[in-house]
């Protein structure tokens, strides 16, 4: 292979493009253009706001809109992390799942010190109620 290895994210987005392309079979269009015109108008985004977050050019942009499918995906993955959207729900419609087995607190919580002094914690283990399916 050329250049070595790819990267992590390079073959993360070849994997959600190979499940895209499974998906529409019978399809010519991707629900992005539907989904960018949403985001644009909740966030009271320009179409060169939307360029200079996915570092493409206005024309490109408007192309999206008029539905056309992205043929640069680095940039759409550069516009969902400038957005903080999932790749995949901003160009399918459909939350990422996470990688639930490698998450840790840091990865949900940031730390904040709230107190000082002395004080009493109380640990409770919960324990699932019948019939929650576990």
């Amino acid at each position: 292979m050329r250049g070595g290895p790819l990267n992590p994210e390079t073959v993360r987005l070849l994997n959600i493009m190979a499940e895209i392309r499974r998906k529409r079979r019978g399809t010519d269009k991707l629900p992005f253009a539907r989904i960018l015109e949403k985001v644009m108008k909740e966030r009271g985004l320009s179409v060169g706001a939307i360029a200079e977050m996915a570092g493409v050019s206005r024309s490109v942009v408007q192309s999206w809109t008029a539905n056309a499918n992205p043929h640069d995906l680095q940039a759409v993955a550069k516009l969902a992390k400038a957005l903080n959207i999932g790749f995949k729900e901003l160009l399918l419609g459909e939350p990422e799942s996470r990688d639930f087995e490698n998450l840790t607190l840091s990865d949900l919580f940031s730390e904040q010190e709230l107190f000082e002094g002395i004080c009493r914690i109380k640990i409770e283990r919960l324990v699932p109620k019948k019939g929650s399916g576990k």
